[in-house]
């Protein structure tokens, strides 16, 4: 079978931008500007199968959208983010339709698959939830409630087990197996170009471990606490501390990864959420393999929308140690605006102050 198209070109980033701008298009305008884009690929095309269905399917057109995503699910060459989205928008779609029996089929199926060995499942929960709606259009409000409760279990603060333990009783299958979603983490993905960034999960530790060894040299000149000695028990100490930045509001670390192949390529975060002035730091870093390839400049767009459009900050920094050039490359291709070198800025790695350039982003 021919591999997927690569999903970082030049195509793939014009339909990510007439997505942001969807709230502000009318349904025809919608169809009408995607199909414009989907007619410069080839016929039978899978992305642009994809992307004319979702469009359809957001003006209220089920009927089309259904045909469409059919179609690309048949073409075997959606990526599996793409695919697993597109499952998901048909059941949906077919629910919407009154087609209960099928939406079901389809997403009970899809969930099957998820917990097979090695699948990373991706939208899981997502698939999840659109199955707890066609339990519910079918009548079948405990089976709802308790899929529903299955989702919201592992990011209760405390009753996790006895909260799952119930909606097992409510709904028999809840595809849940204890790994798929860590206490407390939320269900966010930001995509920007060919990454997408969302919070570390639990088996992410090796991957993360082995970036930060393979990086040290490049990254360890500024950061203290990537040496070549990582260790895991240090990548689980950091992993735990992300997940309880998010839990208390305090920090939101992502994880940056391959829309493609899922691989770990850094990470970036907002923290050091001012208590009283709505400005945060917005910092990133990148393996030494995926150096050069855009992940960081991707971060901090993917970033920044997020502060300003979720977290409803008003100002965004980004503080570079002087002599840093490759930051300082990454904040400037951003459009992060320059404020100046501020001096003894930070504590650099061996301790001393270090002076800083300092840039910042506004929602404007």
């Amino acid at each position: 079978m021919t591999a997927p198209a690569p999903l970082h070109d030049d195509w793939t980033l014009r339909i990510d931008d007439l997505w942001r701008r969807a709230p502000d298009l009318t349904g025809s305008q919608l169809v009408d500007e995607v199909d414009a884009l989907a007619a410069e690929r080839p016929d039978g095309d899978a992305r642009a199968l994809f992307e004319r269905a979702c469009a359809r399917d957001t003006a209220g057109l089920e009927a089309e959208a259904e045909q469409l995503y059919r179609a690309a699910l048949e073409t075997g060459r959606l990526d599996p983010y793409r695919r697993t989205r597109a499952v998901i928008q048909l059941g949906s779609t077919l629910r919407w339709l009154k087609r209960l029996d099928e939406s079901e089929a389809l997403l009970v199926g899809e969930l099957a698959h998820h917990m097979q060995p090695g699948h990373d499942r991706p939208l899981h929960d997502e698939a999840r939830a659109i199955l707890a709606l066609t339990y519910a259009a079918q009548g079948r409000g405990n089976e709802a409630a308790g899929l529903a409760l299955a989702v919201l279990a592992p990011r209760l603060s405390r009753y996790n087990r006895s909260t799952l333990a119930c909606a097992k009783q409510l709904a028999g299958e809840v595809w849940d197996d204890g790994a798929v979603v860590a206490p407390g983490t939320p269900s966010v993905e930001l995509i920007e170009g060919r990454f997408v960034l969302r919070p570390y999960r639990p088996a992410d530790l090796p991957d993360f471990v082995a970036a930060v060894r393979e990086s040290h040299a490049s990254i360890g000149r500024w950061m203290k606490w990537a040496h070549a000695a990582f260790s895991v028990a240090e990548g689980a100490e950091w992993l735990d501390h992300c997940a309880r930045g998010w839990q208390s509001g305090t920090s939101y670390e992502f994880g940056i990864f391959d829309r493609e192949t899922g691989e770990f390529v850094g990470g970036g975060g907002l923290n050091s959420l001012h208590a009283v002035h709505p400005f945060c730091n917005l910092g990133y870093w990148v393996r030494s393999s995926w150096q050069g390839q855009g992940a960081a400049s991707s971060a901090v767009r993917a970033l920044s929308r997020h502060a300003f459009r979720k977290l409803q900050l008003m100002r965004v920094e980004i503080v570079v140690a002087d002599g840093n050039e490759p930051s300082l490359a990454v904040a400037r291709k951003s459009g992060a605006h320059y404020e100046g070198l501020l001096r003894n800025r930070i504590r650099g790695v061996d301790g001393k102050p270090w002076d800083a350039h300092l840039f910042s982003m506004v929602p404007t």
